[in-house]
């Protein structure tokens, strides 16, 4: 009897225990590491892009990464007195060549979002962003396995991201466009121990299967000050970091 009414009991508490949602997972992952998570970051990075006429990779390109979170980033692209680079901020990005700005497009940064901000910001506004650029996160999530670990899946056949389960890390992004069937996928591995958090020291972008960029981190540091006038667009500075 008593045998009984202990299983009775466990297979009610499993029943009853709630399903996760995506707004669950973005709270857990942000509740795990939360006060934990730097929020200064320099890297150097190695770019490879991959020509598909020639079936091979060409130079590799040298990225400084100067990362603030939530939500900015200045990617100075070798050799620096170029003055050439790209920044994320408000939700915009700026093309800067010569030291001159060139371009903007307003959007957002999924990577930026998923990998770091998440853990940095409050978790409403994650959820916002997500839904604003199509992630449906209410549902209940279903759970995969990705390079041998288990995976929270978040959205749906179109739009997904996938959060290892454990350590609560974005590892994976899917987009496909419903009317063509073109499939990008973005894959984030070589997680290292950085501080309170993790860092992603290899990113992998694929389109329909295929490996067309790769970035690999040599170098990253969490002990670093950024200038005031690092991130601005005009009457900038260069990433003093590198020299040091």
């Amino acid at each position: 009897m008593i045998r009984t009414l202990s299983l009775l009991l466990i297979v009610v508490a499993c029943a009853s225990a709630p399903a996760m949602t995506g707004e669950d997972v973005i709270r857990a992952m942000h509740d795990r590491y939360a006060g934990a998570w730097y929020t200064d970051l320099a890297l150097v990075q190695t770019v490879n892009y991959y020509d598909a006429q020639s079936g091979a990779y060409d130079s590799a390109r040298v990225w400084y990464e100067s990362i603030r979170l939530p939500g900015i980033v200045r990617s100075d692209i070798a050799p620096l007195d170029a003055g050439n680079s790209i920044v994320f901020k408000d939700q915009t990005w700026l093309f800067i060549e010569a030291d001159t700005l060139v371009g903007e497009q307003p959007g957002q940064h999924p990577l930026l979002l998923l990998g770091f901000d998440v853990y940095v910001q409050p978790v409403e506004q994650t959820i916002a962003t997500l839904q604003a650029v199509g992630f449906d996160v209410s549902p209940e999530v279903r759970e995969g396995e990705w390079q041998g670990r288990a995976a929270y899946v978040v959205g749906d056949e179109n739009q997904q991201f996938w959060i290892d389960k454990e350590e609560l890390l974005f590892v994976r992004l899917v987009l496909r466009n419903p009317n063509t069937g073109a499939e990008r996928e973005i894959t984030f591995d070589g997680y290292e121990r950085l501080g309170g958090g993790w860092i992603a020291t290899e990113i992998t972008f694929l389109q329909s299967g295929q490996v067309d960029m790769t970035e690999r981190y040599n170098y990253w540091t969490i002990d670093v000050e950024f200038e005031p006038s690092l991130f601005l667009v005009t009457d900038r500075t260069r990433p003093t970091w590198v020299e040091n």
